[in-house]
């Protein structure tokens, strides 16, 4: 048996219900159902977005069965909200339950609601807290009406993912941190049941005595006590004395005091040890050499050895691993210390999403700090759901991008989408490039003005590979010495011959710029200059080995065949398919394929 949490939460707002908040919160009662119609879907959207990790799913069930939700919450609502007390307890307790349940504050969402309605947010904050107190407490009722368990928790909230499709907005969906609404429903099933399978009864977190069924009826009196546990009370006082006792009975209570005494000794003793590290410290400033020496503190200065391989990069470029690069800089002689750093390249981060809304990530950072912090936000995400490589290139500067994860997150559940950022430039393929998904513009607002954000387009990446063959060859044949092999080969492997999919067919937009090759040539062979040109053919990294290296084998014979038609000589062209060795790219994104499909001119 399943719910709509959607339609059951607005059900409890019912319109005597949005009367009696219309008259607490100074709006329309018709306003009222608005709100909460916008709101539920972002709480529920919150909270399977939490669930669809295993610990995530473990804190939400334990909320849902905590001593603070109230099963009864949606008949006792009425009275409830009567008083502002109650009122304001209900606020209170719902905010709490929610940042409980889903690691979060709810104010991004509220916020967004009401800016959609503007409505104060005073008001959206209030209803929202409210909401969520309902909602937990119908969870409540329904688990324990129907006897489930942890395990049937991700099962029931993928049932609503057709609720979320119809009344999530992309405005909550974007403020929750889910990105858009498409790229959330398309993924939230495959998570939830990800990670269904992997929980059982035996995962259960223990619940207190006070989340049974008998004792869920008195939950109308704890909507008048605090949700947040009083402070623990003052420690009982010595007991009094018998009756019978003697009149030296009181003179023994004191007898338990000695604890402050010797506490108090300790703080003198602690004051005692700072003072004589301080007189240590005061008194080796004045005695000893300001000047640090960074070889004799490599293990016990964090702050100087980090710095250290930055500086020493060019001159470690040949040793094994970036850690012996480090190891080398430190104990390298001061005239090694001054060589020139070799200009690093920035950071990087490459991600591209499967169908089922699982990113898999490739990154290059400039510590093992920077490598951390990003695996750690990846683990508070998506938990296992995700693969990364992460590599550490000493010398890469600081990743701009790191602390904008947050605003990148929600796109790495989109399925079908890709990116890669280099620096403070992001490059959006894939789904991430699609414009009725709005990506590209949500990024621009959300990153700030320091990053430049595009998405890529074929159309424009042959259009920009064509104007800078034209201007090369421009260029070149003012030269004296066209027909150069190596200075001929670096102009005509700027054009882009941009094949159809699974296509060996000379595509209409390349055959401009492959007949102005061919001129060339036949030009050069008339001068007494013949070139003698392999044509290597290369492919992508998608698709099945023996398929990629035969298309790479037809496509350069294409190729050749063009140039011979158009009268350059066939003895001079050889054609030679590679499939996908040599990459010049990530095959991750749509540019670092498109830039892998290629075909290349090498002298013979």
């Amino acid at each position: 048996m399943s719910i709509n949490l959607v339609q059951a939460v607005n059900t409890a707002i019912s319109s005597e219900i949005a009367e009696q908040l219309s008259q607490k919160f100074g709006i329309p009662a018709q306003i009222v159902q608005q709100l909460a119609a916008r709101t539920a879907p972002g709480l529920v959207a919150a909270v399977m977005d939490r669930s669809a990790l295993a610990d995530g799913a473990r804190s939400v069930y334990s909320v849902i069965m905590s001593p603070e939700a109230n099963a009864f919450v949606s008949e006792q609502l009425r009275n409830v909200i009567t008083t502002t007390a109650g009122l304001k307890h209900l606020e209170t307790s719902g905010h709490l339950l929610a940042s409980r349940a889903t690691g979060q504050r709810i104010d991004a969402l509220t916020d967004a609601v009401s800016a959609e309605t503007g409505v104060p947010v005073q008001a959206t904050s209030a209803l929202a807290g409210m909401l969520s107190a309902i909602m937990f407490g119908i969870l409540k009722h329904h688990f324990l009406l129907s006897q489930a368990n942890l395990s049937q928790l991700p099962g029931l909230l993928r049932d609503q993912i057709g609720e979320m499709r119809a009344s999530l907005t992309h405005n909550a969906a974007s403020a929750i941190g889910l990105g858009n609404v498409d790229g959330f429903v398309s993924s939230i099933g495959a998570r939830l049941d990800a990670v269904g399978s992997t929980l059982d009864f035996g995962d259960e977190p223990a619940m207190p005595a006070a989340a049974g069924v008998s004792h869920a009826a008195p939950a109308l009196a704890r909507n008048t006590a605090p949700v947040v546990a009083p402070p623990p009370p003052p420690a009982p006082p010595a007991p009094p004395p018998a009756p019978t006792a003697t009149k030296s009975a009181p003179m023994r209570a004191p007898v338990r005091k000695p604890a402050p005494k010797r506490s108090n000794k300790a703080v003198w003793l602690l004051f005692a040890v700072l003072a004589a590290i301080l007189a240590l410290v005061y008194y080796r400033g004045f005695t000893h050499n300001p000047s640090v020496d960074l070889s004799s503190n490599a293990e016990t200065t964090p702050v100087a050895t980090v710095a250290q391989p930055a500086s020493q990069a060019a001159a470690s470029i040949d040793t094994a691993s970036t850690a012996i690069a480090a190891s080398s800089a430190i104990a390298s002689s001061s005239a090694e210390t001054s060589a020139p750093a070799a200009a690093a390249k920035d950071a990087q981060l490459v991600f591209s999403v499967n169908e089922a809304g699982v990113p898999s990530i490739e990154a290059t950072v400039g510590s093992e700090a920077e490598k951390q912090q990003l695996i750690q936000t990846l683990d508070r995400r998506f938990g296992k759901g995700y693969s990364a490589d992460v590599s550490v290139a000493a010398g890469t500067p600081p990743a701009p991008w790191l602390s904008r994860l947050k605003e990148l997150t929600p796109l790495m559940a989109v399925p079908g989408a890709e990116a890669k950022l280099i620096g403070s430039k992001v490059e959006l393929s894939g789904a991430a490039a699609d414009a009725k998904l709005g990506w590209t513009d949500r990024l621009k607002n959300s990153l700030g003005g320091m990053f430049q954000v595009s998405a890529f387009d074929v159309d424009s990446a042959v259009a920009s590979a064509t104007q800078s063959f034209r201007s090369a060859m421009k260029t070149l044949l003012a030269t004296d010495d066209a027909c150069s092999g190596q200075k001929l080969t670096s102009v005509l492997d700027l054009q882009v011959v941009n094949f159809g999919r699974s296509s060996a067919t000379v595509p209409e937009g390349a055959a401009a710029t492959l007949g102005e090759t061919a001129q060339l040539l036949k030009n050069c062979a008339a001068k007494g200059s013949m070139v003698n040109l392999e044509i290597a053919g290369y492919s992508d990294g998608v698709g099945a080995p023996p398929a990629k290296l035969e298309m790479s084998k037809e496509r350069a014979q294409a190729v050749r065949a063009f140039l011979v038609k158009n009268g350059v000589p066939p003895q001079s062209l050889a054609a030679t398919g590679y499939g996908d060795a040599n990459p010049v790219a990530d095959n991750a994104t749509a540019s670092g394929r498109f830039a892998n499909r290629r075909i290349e001119f090498v002298v013979k």
